[in-house]
């Protein structure tokens, strides 16, 4: 006989704990795929993302007027210019004698206006990165617990990470329109820090009829996955905006907006760009996959670009050889990335770095046409394949999507959060937290606070 409702708090909680799995590493009680949101959740998310996009592109559209009436884009009198990155400028919006609760007026969402007036910060960043839409897009989608943990593994992943489901997927019109539930747990050497968020993705066209691609990630209160106060770890909150334009190939104009905590510095936002590394990395694994045969062909005596043999002097220096890592041509060094190059291949780790011949990478870079909802373009890492494989031939272990590491950190099941009403009770007394009040005037350098410069170097988008 199937038990009835649950009477109180304590049992439905007990009840999720025998009915999930965990998380791959740490063995969170959360569950790969355990969220599926009903139609009104699905209505409500992809209203928050509109409202975030349509948000930013009215900004957008007041930046460029400025621009055009020979004025700096943002206002000085609102934003001070804090930190510059390359291409890329920083401003963090100032109070110029408004209170808190002024400045939270001018916020839409709820919990946005909430998380401005407990003192979180808004960041503009605007600026150039090199890339493409595609591949940026690209990079920037997950469609599985797999898919998720290759992308994180790009660079400084996260301890652990579940992808929880999703809200929307791919389409004829918009190849790259996703919006997944991620919880991630970033390696933070002073705190215990963990979020649950919303990442959605897509293209579409403004009102002028050119092409932008967007990014949002927004917090979100899953009951499926409610804080784990419990075991010392804090629920971070973080709202992002980002938009993408492709107005020269091979150059993508950004323009982001965050509200995070009062201090996060500049590095957390460029890590929303490694986008485009990743969907190169995808295309330059997919293209060494199809040429696996060719990889097994010995390095050849001469460059099969510019026919270069090693025994030719070049200013008294021996001309290097070099093998291809994606299709296993032989390449000198004037035909070689002057960098290797980022693949998820290999089964000793989640990714590896092999040489790569100019000819692969211009052609994984003007390469167009990716479909992420296409099996032959979700790439995932050889290293889960095989954890796959084993977690599934292994009699003891039950098939599932998620993986266990080589001896893994080992946290007990029974210490989510029993009791809501201490939940509240419980908040670390930091200024992390949205449910908190906080004095922060928000007017300072980006870089006061030591958790938001751990927080910084954490990669909860996919990824840094």
């Amino acid at each position: 006989m199937s038990p009835g409702p649950p009477a109180n708090v304590l049992t439905e909680e007990l009840q999720l704990d025998m009915d999930e799995s965990t998380s791959p590493i740490l063995h969170f009680p959360i569950s790969p795929g355990c969220f599926y949101p009903t139609g009104a959740k699905l209505q409500e998310f992809a209203d928050i993302v509109r409202e975030r996009v349509d948000t930013l592109l009215i900004d957008e559209q007041h930046y460029s007027e400025r621009r055009d009436q020979r004025l700096p884009p943002f206002d000085p009198k609102q934003w001070k210019q804090v930190q510059t990155s390359k291409e890329l400028r920083f401003f963090k919006r100032i109070r110029a004698g408004r209170t808190l609760e002024q400045l939270a007026r001018e916020e839409t969402h709820p919990d946005i206006r909430q998380a401005v007036e407990n003192g979180y910060s808004t960041i503009l960043c605007d600026g150039q990165v090199r890339g493409s839409m595609e591949n940026m897009m690209y990079g920037m989608t997950a469609a599985s617990q797999e898919d998720l943990m290759t992308g994180f593994s790009f660079k400084n992943a996260p301890k652990d990470c579940v992808w929880l489901g999703t809200a929307e997927g791919p389409t004829s019109e918009d190849p790259f329109r996703s919006a997944d539930f991620i919880w991630a747990f970033p390696k933070l050497t002073a705190y215990s820090v963990d979020i649950c968020y919303l990442k959605a993705t897509g293209v579409k066209k403004d009102q002028d009829g050119k092409r932008f691609g967007y990014l949002v990630l927004h917090s979100a209160d899953l009951p499926q996955c409610r804080p784990f106060e419990a075991r010392g770890v804090t629920r971070a909150k973080m709202y992002f905006t980002c938009l993408f334009r492709e107005n020269t190939p091979g150059y993508l104009n950004v323009k982001i907006a965050k509200k995070l905590v009062a201090a996060a510095t500049k590095s957390f936002m460029i890590g929303l760009l490694n986008g485009v590394g990743i969907g190169l990395a995808k295309k330059l694994t997919i293209m060494a996959r199809h040429n696996k045969d060719s990889l097994r062909i010995p390095k050849q005596s001469e460059c099969s670009i510019c026919f270069k043999t090693k025994r030719k002097l070049l200013f008294g220096l021996n001309t290097h050889l070099f093998q291809c890592g994606v299709c296993g041509a032989t390449a000198c060094s004037n035909c070689i990335a002057n960098t290797k190059q980022i693949l998820f291949l290999g089964l000793d780790a989640p990714r590896s770095k092999r040489p790569c011949c100019l000819t692969c990478m211009r052609d994984a870079q003007v390469t167009r046409g990716v479909l992420p909802g296409d099996p032959e373009f979700q790439v995932i890492a050889d290293f889960y394949l095989r954890q796959r494989t084993r977690s599934i031939l292994s009699p003891r272990s039950p098939v599932s999507t998620g993986f266990r590491s080589p001896l893994p950190e080992i946290y007990p099941l029974d210490t989510m959060t029993r009791n809501r009403s201490s939940r509240r009770r419980s908040i670390l007394k930091t200024n992390l937290s949205a449910d908190m009040p906080t004095n922060s005037t928000v007017d300072e350098s980006l870089d006061t606070d030591p958790f938001s410069r751990e927080l910084d170097e954490a990669d909860f988008c996919f990824t840094r």
